[in-house]
């Protein structure tokens, strides 16, 4: 395996596994807060349709809240879900730079003959 592949893997696979259970949760939630007024949430697997298009900002549009309460719900999911998806990538893409950076310095250190000059 690339050595950059080793170094970030524990960033990403924390960040799915938080991700999945914020998809897990709020299917949940969203589940019992359209009760019975919304028939395509009729199921948690079929909300947690409508968390994963939400929580990746995708918002197909397909299933939609319709009680009050629920409504509410997929306003504070919209906005978590922006926060959630910053705050990490920021986190990784620090991860990637810091990666690259120190890779660049190990290439031209190669690069730099007995007598101290570069090649």
């Amino acid at each position: 395996k690339q050595w950059y592949q080793r170094r970030v893997r524990g960033e990403l696979l924390l960040f799915v596994l938080i991700w999945g259970l914020g998809v897990i949760i709020f299917s949940v939630i969203m589940y019992y807060a359209e009760g019975d007024k919304n028939q395509k949430m009729n199921s948690i697997l079929a909300a947690s349709w409508w968390a994963v298009a939400t929580m990746s900002t995708v918002g197909y549009g397909d299933v939609y809240p319709i009680a009050p309460l629920g409504q509410v719900v997929g306003t504070v999911v919209s906005f978590l879900s922006m926060i959630f998806l910053a705050m990490p990538l920021t986190i990784i893409v620090s991860s990637f730079s810091k990666t690259y950076r120190e890779s660049k310095k190990g290439k031209s250190r190669k690069r730099v003959g007995d007598d101290g000059m570069k090649l």
